[in-house]
């Protein structure tokens, strides 16, 4: 009998200090999560793939550490922004030149997202209010066609991916909101004002313009196709009497060109589509709804997306087209200033100092060909003022440039010349 108790004894001490044994190694397990920037999304994601937070990673109690999972490691972000705040314009602050060197930029930095943040309105409120219209965009189809064509095939062949945010488009720059099919808006986004294509559509002959704006609103909708949205958005967007609607089959999206769908986009033969951020949204145009300013930006954009951690590359895109911008506006006023120097040094060109103020405006005009050959946006921006094209300036330079041969083999004279003896130049600075 005492015997057993004995044996009984041992046994329950045997079973104590296990259980105190496998406690401290419980106590002792390290519990902290792997991330170190989470991301807080500010609305619920629109697709099923993010809706819900992935939780942190617990560290393994076993030493060594297992590898880290590829698709947990820390994303790389390339930002490319596509317009600023007051500096958003269509085909000039935005236009293929600088974005040729952004993708040469990403081929080298290879990110794993690069993100475009689109800034591009026309205008702001309405028109009366204060909007400048030589700020409004100018379309050139075939260069913004190949730019958009080129730069997705240079960040593709990277290995990228691609995401284009719309902060705000107001005009022919809804286009380019529309030619990526990972599109997200900010809160305060605007997508709309293709009515704009009326401007280069308008004919006297209906036949004409109706062959017209069917070829051109092609051109356009090309754009959405490239994108993967349905051309019937893009007839309603660009010609009023074109209505819209949705219908809803599960998560799938019918997009009908009347007003009979259980979603009426426009149904007024006198309106064009438009989309908030909201409605873009609820109507799966867009991927989600992301904060106004970055880097709040970012940060739903990857939670969204279902990214842990991420990180933005110190030097991006933003670098490169803020110096562009910046640049080509400069470059503008500069011109701008340079007519005026011109026309005072072709009305000076007479008597004994002619040849003097010749070279003077020569110069000038050499310096203004010069400037617009290096930003194609001047060249733009001043034949759109001023109606002076790159062919009348080297013109005129042509034709000065005779007048001072002319003069160096022509013998002195005692005369006091003729003034204004050839033709007084374009009318720089006249605003024509």
């Amino acid at each position: 009998m005492n015997h057993c108790k004995l044996s009984w004894s041992l046994a329950l001490a045997c079973t104590a200090a296990i259980s105190a044994s496998a406690l401290a190694q419980s106590k002792t397990s390290p519990t902290a999560p792997t991330t170190t920037k989470p991301a807080t999304a500010q609305k619920a994601p629109a697709k099923a793939k993010a809706t819900a937070k992935p939780a942190a990673t617990v560290a393994p109690s076993v030493a060594p550490a297992t590898p880290a999972d590829p698709a947990e490691q820390v994303k790389s972000v390339y930002v490319v922004p596509m317009g600023f705040r007051g500096r958003g314009q269509f085909g000039l602050d935005i236009h293929p030149s600088v974005y040729e060197q952004v993708a040469a930029d990403v081929a080298e930095k290879k990110p794993d997202l690069v993100v475009y943040v689109l800034n591009s309105a026309d205008i702001d409120t309405v028109a009366y209010m204060g909007d400048d219209p030589r700020e409004q965009g100018v379309f050139d189809d075939d260069s913004i066609r190949k730019m958009t064509r080129d730069l997705k095939a240079a960040i593709n062949a990277s290995g990228a991916e691609q995401v284009m945010v719309v902060r705000d488009a107001v005009g022919y720059s809804a286009l380019l909101g529309l030619s990526w099919p990972n599109m997200y808006m900010t809160e305060s986004a605007r997508l709309m004002g293709l009515s704009r294509i009326q401007e280069r559509t308008q004919v006297e002959d209906p036949e004409v313009f109706a062959k017209f704006r069917e070829a051109f609103v092609g051109i356009c909708n090309g754009f959405l196709v490239s994108g993967g949205y349905n051309p019937s958005i893009g007839l309603a967007m660009m010609r009023p009497e074109k209505m819209l609607s949705a219908s809803f089959k599960g998560r799938e999206i019918t997009w009908r060109e009347d007003d009979k769908g259980t979603w009426i986009v426009d149904n007024s033969e006198k309106h064009f589509a438009g989309f908030s951020a909201q409605s873009a949204e609820e109507l799966g145009l867009s991927d989600g709804t992301v904060a106004d300013e970055l880097p709040a930006m970012l940060e739903d954009l990857m939670y969204q997306r279902g990214f842990r951690e991420f990180q933005r590359m110190p030097e991006d895109g933003e670098q490169l087209v803020q110096e562009y911008v910046d640049g080509w506006r400069k470059a503008y006023e500069s011109c701008k200033k340079s007519f005026e120097s011109f026309q005072e040094a072709l009305g000076n060109a007479s008597g004994k100092d002619e040849l003097k103020y010749l070279n003077q405006a020569k110069s000038t005009i050499d310096k203004v060909l010069a400037l617009m050959k290096k930003y194609p946006a001047v060249a733009i921006r001043l034949n759109r003022e001023f109606g002076v094209g790159k062919v009348q300036l080297e013109t005129e330079a042509l034709k000065i440039q005779e007048r001072i041969k002319g003069l160096r083999k022509a013998p002195p004279s005692g005369g006091s010349g003729s003034k204004g003896s050839s033709p007084a130049g374009p009318g720089l600075g006249s605003g024509g």
